[in-house]
């Protein structure tokens, strides 16, 4: 089924606002990659470990696969969902995506078959483009699984990785080649993209929750936020952009983006590790790049560090859960330009950031200033705007902010204000600077280097294990990841589950950051009057025991 603009929580007058003040235009991801092409056909545009794409060979490229998608029934509005590495065939399947007014729904490798299922059924997906086999796990073999609970998906397309040997079932598959090679005669090379304020891709907050939500974003939501952040940054033409997290997540997404904005060029990163990312700063001359808090520190404490050649950088990012002080104290200290700590969501983009120009002492434990575009309230529980210095709920409104969830009209409702403003679910304040310190967050949610883990999707998965009666998944703090997941678990009778066990059984069914870290085993849970597990006292008690713990263990040595 196709999405259209009926979809979309957009009306006439944001549109209106929005296009006056500058923020909104015509021009779409499309026109972004066609008038890089017509520019510099020749410049490099994306490099990853095996290959390199000039932004002519991006334009061409696509254009067949465009051909071939668009000969298999792919047409506008229709959802095209993919699951690709960080390497240039996502480009080159996106950049296909847009031109033919598709709806783009990327998801990152490690999600396996309950997550993907759930995305491709909710959304009812047209067409899936996987890697054929990757890191040792069969993707194809995966969708063959679960092809006959999905009746409409139409399309499903292999990208060759060079792990697999085997031979694609021709009756059911077709590889990324053979669609550039089927190309409708008609039509060799469509470019007929989307109207800029229809929806142009759908991204879901987690793979599995009892309550879904995926997120729409228009072309203009996208690019003004790619547009802005070039500007504010001094991004151009001569960046060259470290791709570092997954293109399958909305900030690796988003970083592919600002390359074809800025008609810069891209550095796609598969696999992280320190040594690596230094190696790619060097090789490529690296201008910026966005990491996690998480892999900020694993570059912090590689040994190699000291003797790099990082002058090329301007500036680094960082982002996605909270950073410690001292992280970001040290990383402008040794990085050689500013460190950047960002605050945003999938569903509103960046809202605020720190100031490199401002001496560190005074935003340090703070996101900064938020945008000007962005306008930011802090609301009591009866909507009320709150005194400065006072904590309460953050709401927001800007042109960056997504055009609702998709059929889902009780989210839609519950997460906007009657007068428009969408609701983060976290809480925070603005000091008399004007700077946002965020507290906390109202939402379920753990965040875990960066990457967001709703509970309730792995709690729906271990109360099927035989050993477990009860289980209710929190957050605890870790000073490298920022949070770990805790299962707390009420055991059947007789039964007594490790970690290892609930491990082996959730591993095919998530991705592996999303595990549980850790176990606790209870009698009972606490609750409210409603019957609702309390999880923060569930969480203080498992704060009380890993200390006693730790000082069980420090009294024994």
């Amino acid at each position: 089924m196709a999405i259209t603009r009926r979809d979309a929580r957009l009306t006439p007058e944001r549109i209106e606002e929005y296009t006056a003040a500058g923020y909104w235009s015509q021009e779409t991801l499309a026109d972004a990659f066609r008038r890089n092409a017509d520019q510099f056909p020749d410049k490099v545009a994306y490099v990853d470990d095996h290959s390199q794409v000039t932004w002519g060979e991006v334009w061409q490229i696509s254009g067949e696969v465009a051909s071939g998608l668009a000969r298999r029934g792919v047409g506008r509005g229709d959802v095209l969902a993919v699951q690709l590495p960080n390497r240039i065939e996502f480009v080159l399947v996106l950049a296909a995506a847009v031109r033919l007014g598709a709806v783009f729904c990327q998801f990152p490798p490690d999600y396996r078959a309950r997550e993907i299922e759930f995305i491709l059924r909710f959304s009812e997906a047209h067409t899936i483009v996987v890697p054929d086999r990757f890191r040792g796990f069969d993707h194809t073999g995966m969708i063959d699984g679960m092809r006959d609970r999905l009746p409409r998906l139409v399309n499903m397309v292999a990208v060759a990785t060079g792990e697999s040997s085997t031979a694609l079932d021709e009756d059911t598959w077709v590889s990324l080649d053979q669609l550039r090679r089927d190309l409708d005669p008609a039509d060799p090379a469509p470019d007929r993209p989307a109207d800029a304020d229809d929806v142009t891709r759908i991204a879901f907050t987690s793979g599995t929750t009892g309550e879904p939500k995926a997120v729409m974003h228009t072309a203009n939501t996208t690019l003004s936020m790619t547009r802005h952040e070039n500007q504010e940054r001094g991004v151009n033409g001569d960046a060259t952009i470290l791709v570092l997290l997954p293109v399958g997540l909305n900030a690796g997404f988003s970083t592919v983006v600002q390359v074809a904005s800025a008609g810069a060029r891209g550095v796609l990163m598969e696999k992280f590790s320190s040594s690596a990312l230094l190696d790619l700063v060097e090789r490529h001359r690296v201008t910026s790049f966005l990491a996690a808090p998480t892999a900020l520190l694993a570059v912090l404490r590689d040994e190699s560090l000291r003797g790099r050649d990082l002058s090329s950088l301007r500036f680094v990012q960082t982002g996605g859960s909270s950073t410690p002080v001292e992280v970001l104290r040290e990383a402008n200290e040794r990085l050689g330009c500013p460190v950047i700590d960002l605050y945003g969501m999938l569903e509103t983009g960046v809202t605020s950031c720190t100031d490199p120009d401002e001496p560190y002492e005074e935003w340090v434990g703070t996101v900064g200033r938020p945008y000007s575009f962005l306008r930011v309230r802090v609301l009591d529980p009866d909507d009320g705007d709150v005194p400065t210095g006072v904590e309460g709920d953050i709401v927001k409104t800007g042109p960056t902010i997504c055009v609702g969830y998709y059929r889902n009209p009780d989210k839609n409702r519950e997460s906007w204000t009657p007068d428009g403003w969408f609701r983060s679910g976290d809480r925070g304040y603005l000091d008399a600077d004007g700077r946002l310190t965020i507290s906390g967050r109202s939402k379920d949610m753990v965040i875990h280097g960066g990457a967001n883990i709703w509970p309730r999707e792995l709690e729906e998965i271990l109360v099927r294990h035989p050993d477990v009666a009860d289980v209710a998944v929190i957050g605890i703090h870790d000073d490298y990841f920022g949070e770990n997941t805790c299962a707390c678990v009420i055991p059947r009778p007789g039964a007594e589950p490790t970690l290892e066990d609930l491990i082996a059984f959730m591993k095919d069914e998530v991705a592996k950051y999303k595990l549980p870290q850790h176990l606790e085993l209870f009698d009972a849970f606490p609750l409210g009057p409603t019957g609702k597990v309390l999880k923060r006292d569930l969480a203080d008690e498992v704060e009380a025991r890993r200390k006693a713990a730790a000082t069980s263990e420090g009294t024994a040595r």
